[in-house]
């Protein structure tokens, strides 16, 4: 079986893999990242595909990995951030639109939306660079900054009322 094979027989799978993942407590924008590295590390290890087991074994042998690896960098993500919350000097909500409002504002985010806004924002680099860097698809980088945006929105309107 060929690669491409290998990978479209997988998609036909898109929807019980989708359904793994979000049984396993993963959120819906997450699982279907999940899917996607699924699909990546598919093509990577389509060699290692031995057709006396199922192809459908050996989808969810690879999703069964990508999860307990998404899990693995969740623990460690937590744990940074439960450092950085500890070593983070407490910082007030300002009153005006000064950088330090601007700080606070974009500390309010999720972790998701705060690395994709300081890269994509702040380092000024495009998309495909900051899906490069955090290791998602570009189409994350461009869900994650909307909803960031929409988000700090909120936040500053709520200032402003």
């Amino acid at each position: 079986m060929s690669g491409e094979e290998l990978i479209d027989a997988a998609r036909a799978l898109e929807k019980k893999l989708l359904n793994f993942f979000w049984r396993q407590g993963v959120l819906m924008g997450e699982g279907e990242d999940l899917v996607q590295e699924t699909y990546l590390r598919l093509w990577k290890y389509r060699d290692r595909y031995e057709p006396t087991a199922g192809i459908a074994t050996f989808v969810f042998m690879v999703a069964r990995q990508v999860r307990i690896d998404a899990l693995r960098r969740q623990t460690r993500r937590e744990k940074r951030e439960e450092t950085w919350q500890k070593e983070r000097p407490e910082v007030q909500e300002p009153d005006s639109w000064t950088a330090e409002y601007v700080r606070w504002a974009v500390a309010q985010l999720p972790e998701q939306m705060r690395e994709v806004v300081e890269f994509g924002v702040f380092q000024d680099l495009p998309y495909e660079e900051v899906g490069k860097i955090l290791d998602i698809p570009v189409g994350t980088v461009k869900s994650r900054m909307f909803n960031a945006i929409r988000k700090l929105k909120e936040l500053t309107d709520d200032k402003r009322s």
